[in-house]
Parts: structure tokens; C-alpha cells; sequence
């Protein structure tokens, strides 16, 4: 009996804290006119690496996350399965992608820091960040501008834990009248 009740207790506490699919975690988003709230119902991660040649020729590498949150059944098993188009027009998926440090590279985990929504910067960034809904019998993607030199985004992510099997943190990034707000767990997928 003891152990019935310590495992209900320690379910309990994972659930409360943010354990199990999703997480129950929830982002507010505003695209195209229109406010929504993405409570997360799966979730998923893809590592790589970017790799960087200044004028000179020097070749720098960082490790980066793409970060994926739906409010539906998604497949995370790989990139191309988690952005499967949606289907339904309750459909909400963001995609964010998060560059590291200087000189890391595919093997190193996403560091716990603040990641700017900064187009000026290489590292320690938000490199994109698409938000895509369901309209008109198809899917639409809203990108954020993480990359001219005319991009007017602000904000940032804060990747407040990373550990072997999950990362979490807050976003609020900012493009203009688009803005996505709010808290996040993903799963990482094991590294290849």
C-alpha cells in the first residue's frame, strides 16, 4: 500500500510540475489580427548544428534546437513528421529555432540562458520562429523576420532547464503586430 501511495504522490508531482506530454504548458499568440491560446498537447525537438564563414574564410559551428509545440497529435520522431500540414482549423503548431554558443557543435545540449529574438546577432539567438495555423481550408505560416537587417523583432527566449530528455523555458518575442508569449516543455530527442 505504502508504494501505491508514493507512486500517486511522485505522478502527482510530475504532473504539477510540468511532466508527461506537453506539460500542459501555454503560449498566447497573436498573428494575422487574431489572439490565440496554444496549450500545448505535444511536443518535440530536433538538434543540429549552423555553421557560420565570415569574409575571411573562418569557419564557426554552434549547436541549435528546432523547438516544436501543437495543440494537436503531432508525430515528433523527426523534423519532417512535425511539420506535417495541418488539417484542422483548430490547429495551431510554433516552430522556434534556437542557435547556441560559438563553437559548439551537433552533440552539445542547448545551454539554460537567454536566447535574443536579435536579427544582428549569430549566437545565443532566435534564429526563427513561424507560427502556423489553419485558414481557409489550408495551412499558414506566419514567420517572424529573425534574419534582415530591417527586422524590427524584439524580445527573447530564456531556456531556464535543459536535461537529458526535456527543455523548458519562456518566450516573448515580438515582429511588429505579431507576438507569441508564454511558457514551454519540450522532449529532446536522443542524440544520433
Amino acid at each position: 500500500m505504502k508504494r501505491f501511495m508514493m507512486s500517486a504522490v511522485l505522478a502527482m508531482f510530475s504532473l504539477a510540475c510540468g511532466g508527461g506530454a506537453g506539460g500542459g504548458a501555454k503560449v498566447d499568440i497573436k498573428v494575422g489580427g487574431k489572439d490565440t491560446s496554444l496549450v500545448v498537447k505535444t511536443d518535440g525537438t530536433y538538434r543540429s548544428v549552423k555553421t557560420f564563414t565570415d569574409i575571411n574564410g573562418k569557419i564557426t559551428t554552434a549547436t541549435s534546437f528546432d523547438v516544436y509545440l501543437a495543440n494537436y497529435e503531432m508525430d515528433p520522431t523527426s523534423p519532417i513528421t512535425m511539420r506535417k500540414p495541418l488539417t484542422a482549423a483548430d490547429q495551431v503548431r510554433v516552430a522556434l529555432h534556437l542557435v547556441g554558443e560559438e563553437g559548439t557543435d551537433r552533440q552539445t545540449d542547448l545551454k539554460p540562458g537567454i536566447y535574443k529574438a536579435d536579427a544582428g546577432s549569430k549566437f545565443m539567438k532566435v534564429d526563427s520562429l513561424i507560427v502556423s495555423t489553419f485558414a481557409d481550408g489550408k495551412e499558414v505560416n506566419t514567420s517572424f523576420d529573425a534574419q534582415s537587417s530591417q527586422s524590427k523583432i524584439t524580445g527573447q527566449v530564456e531556456v531556464k532547464s535543459v536535461t537529458a530528455d526535456s527543455i523548458s523555458g519562456t518566450i516573448d518575442v515580438t515582429d511588429g503586430d505579431k507576438n507569441v508569449k508564454g511558457s514551454f516543455t519540450a522532449k529532446i530527442a536522443a542524440k544520433k
